[in-house]
């Protein structure tokens, strides 16, 4: 599979058991740890799905997506927001910056996948 995804998390953690996850499923991998270097990886990288927390630090999950939806390259580039804001708001807000699909943790592997995969 070529298909390749960009998962975002200032968490290192977080951030390699996503991609464990994913890559596991045969997807090629590319990460950042907050929005800015996002959009820095890729101007040098196309993506076919983006995976992101909301809470970093420079450039938050919400105008990572704002941005990318703002630029005629990336807009319609999906966008999976994996988060531990649950709230009614939060998740409205995600849908308001241009998130296709809004999760809160704790997510199963399983789930993720299934999402990644409606959208790729």
């Amino acid at each position: 599979m070529d298909k390749k995804i960009l998962v975002v998390d200032d968490c290192d953690t977080t951030r390699k058991l996503l991609s464990y996850i994913i890559r596991e499923r045969g997807y090629k991998i590319i990460s950042a740890t907050n929005g800015i270097e996002a959009l820095e990886v890729m101007a040098a990288n196309a993506v076919d799905l983006i995976v992101t927390d909301l809470n970093m630090p420079q450039m938050d999950g919400y105008e990572l997506s704002k941005s990318l939806r703002a630029q005629d390259a990336t807009r319609e580039i999906p966008i999976i927001m994996v988060t531990t804001e649950a709230g009614d708001a939060d998740r409205k807000a995600g849908l308001e910056a241009g998130v296709t699909t809004y999760l809160s943790k704790p997510i199963s592997p399983q789930r993720l996948l299934y999402e990644i995969e409606k959208l790729i």
